[in-house]
């Protein structure tokens, strides 16, 4: 993780909530799959929350290490086709909000995940699910901004 960050955690995926929050670039670096977020929610039970409700952060990154791709399609707008990804290295997308993500660890190999993120209106596509199996994850951001919007519901 080349930024620094105040608050990084390692394996803590199941302790963010990511529905309706803004991932601005999603790309293949460094063999990780790299998620630029504008922010998250991080949940009351995440290690590293101080407070006893969930607090939505500031721009914040998600890592997934070692990733590769089970299943991937890719929905363009004007045509209605889907087109297969079929490698992480294809993947580097702008302007993308989390609909979904689901996570689950198995124990020997890694975790495996499954997304769908929708792109914002001025893109030429329309929505991305991805299943991906990796190694281990990190979750990094900067600041807590105030009580997160899943706690009002």
């Amino acid at each position: 993780m080349k930024k620094e960050y105040t608050y990084i955690s390692k394996n803590t995926l199941q302790y963010v909530y990511l529905h309706d929050c803004d991932c601005a670039h999603m790309y293949y670096a460094e063999n990780c799959l790299i998620f630029e977020m504008e922010w998250m929610e991080i949940l009351r039970e995440h290690p590293q929350n101080p407070f006893s409700q969930a607090y939505q952060s500031g721009a914040g990154r998600i890592e997934l290490f070692q990733p590769k791709i089970i299943e991937c399609t890719l929905a363009i707008k004007d045509n209605k086709n889907v087109r297969s990804v079929e490698t992480v290295q294809e993947l580097d997308y702008y302007g993308l909000e989390f609909l979904e993500y689901e996570q689950e660890c198995r124990k020997s190999d890694g975790y495996y995940a499954e997304l769908f993120l929708i792109f914002d209106r001025d893109s030429c596509y329309d929505n991305i699910f991805l299943k991906i199996e990796y190694q281990w994850s990190t979750v990094a951001w900067n600041t807590f901004n105030g009580v997160s919007w899943i706690e009002c519901i």
